[in-house]
């Protein structure tokens, strides 16, 4: 049976007939790292099956969001909180109206029990994990017009809110009141991997240093460069030659203490240090360029 929401690429979910079941940790590590899996009542009116409407704007206040947004000139908010058919659980924030013009921010979630790969705890056995996966993320100014100072990434339909460390800290607050181990992402566009870097990692630590040594390397330029120089091969590794292609794959905001300590392992430390020293990026702007027009004679920038 495929199981709803993103593919997952270094992750298995548990087969949902055992959600139920106790999370099988060893050692001590279950009181302090993972949060028991909430049983799933289906309330279509709470978001993870805990948080209101009313709860939620409490949480965007705290945070600083309602006033960011406020400042933006949405001041009257409407929250709207539903489960789909898949179990995807929603909540949109619209200005005014509950209409899709006025759409300000769309969050799809899904709680899942993940199990790693187990090449990434060597003789340990790879844990059960409590996360939140985040399906989907847009937070859309529906006023804005894109510019020369503000232009349209790929995949993009509208300037941004700028309220993406809002939502990171938003998602923080949530996942302690939760229990959860973290909160897991899967960025289609290698523009979208950068924003979430602030807060979530790369499980797998190569990824992590490819595009820690790729921001390294190329500081010099815009991030809608990079992400144009991913879509069309055009950012080159300087050892072989051979054009760095975006993989998406999952990216990790921890939360529990054994998260944590998985992100500042010795092993994680130590595979994130030798390829991190061991790539070297360079960025043909000219062909870049040059493949970037001929992309857009074939689609739309957001259709990419």
């Amino acid at each position: 049976m495929k199981l709803p929401g993103k593919d997952l690429k270094n992750f298995k979910r548990v087969d949902p007939d055992r959600l139920y079941e106790p999370l099988i940790t060893s050692g001590d590590d279950i009181e302090e790292s993972f949060g028991y899996f909430a049983l799933r009542k289906k309330s279509d009116a709470l978001l993870l099956n805990r948080f209101k409407p009313e709860t939620l704007i409490d949480m965007m206040k705290n945070v600083g969001l309602i006033d960011h947004l406020s400042a933006l000139g949405f001041a009257e908010l409407r929250v709207e909180v539903n489960r789909d058919e898949a179990q995807i659980d929603h909540l949109k924030v619209y200005h005014e109206t509950a209409s899709p013009e006025n759409l300000l921010i769309n969050l799809r979630l899904s709680r899942s029990r993940l199990v790693p790969e187990e090449r990434f705890f060597g003789k340990k056995e790879a844990p059960v994990l409590d996360m939140v996966v985040i399906e989907w993320l847009s937070a859309e100014d529906p006023r804005e017009e894109f510019s020369e100072d503000r232009p349209q990434l790929p995949g993009q339909l509208r300037p941004g809110l700028g309220s993406l460390h809002y939502m990171m800290d938003l998602i923080y607050i949530a996942g302690k009141i939760l229990l959860v181990d973290g909160f897991l992402d899967v960025p289609n566009y290698f523009h979208g991997a950068v924003m979430y870097s602030r807060k979530f990692k790369f499980f797998d630590p190569v990824k992590e240093a490819e595009l820690k040594a790729i921001l390294r390397d190329l500081k010099g330029y815009s991030l809608n460069e990079l992400s144009w120089g991913m879509i069309t091969g055009s950012i080159v590794d300087r050892l072989t030659g051979q054009p760095r292609l975006y993989t998406p794959s999952e990216q990790v905001f921890p939360i529990s203490p054994y998260l944590n300590r998985y992100f500042n392992s010795r092993r994680y430390r130590k595979a994130f240090a030798q390829a991190y020293r061991s790539k070297r990026y360079l960025l043909d702007r000219e062909t870049m360029l040059q493949r970037k027009e001929k992309l857009l004679e074939e689609k739309k920038i957001e259709e990419l």
